[in-house]
């Protein structure tokens, strides 16, 4: 795991952790896939992370990402979100495509420690 210190010069409302945490994509554009893939930051509105499928931009995007005690400040969490896809880059070096998605929402949060889920629609 990376640190968690925002970037130099940040500007954004939320503050973002450079972490490289699994990430799952459960959906593009409402089609049903499984993409896995690696974030390489994070924060409370949005995602940055890397996967081998390029999705469209401005497409509705449902996924899973592990997220540690120092991003939920309690137990490591499962969390389901919704959100959209705002920009694509391709990774020429990686072979794959850098996403970055907002978080619009979120479906469930699920305590990876065995407790019950905190939150699950």
């Amino acid at each position: 795991m990376d640190t968690v210190t925002p970037y130099p010069g940040e500007r954004r409302a939320a503050r973002r952790f450079r972490m490289k945490l699994p990430v799952t994509v459960r959906s593009f554009d409402g089609v049903a896939v499984a993409l896995n893939g690696m974030t390489l930051d994070i924060s409370e509105t949005g995602i940055l992370f890397h996967i081998p499928t390029r999705p469209r931009e401005q497409a509705p995007i449902e996924f899973m990402v592990e997220l540690p005690a120092e991003v939920t400040m309690t137990d490591p969490m499962r969390a389901t979100c919704k959100g959209r896809v705002v920009r694509v880059i391709q990774d020429e070096m990686a072979d794959g495509y850098g996403v970055a998605a907002t978080i619009e929402g979120f479906t469930s949060f699920i305590r990876l420690s065995g407790s019950p889920p905190i939150f699950s629609a």
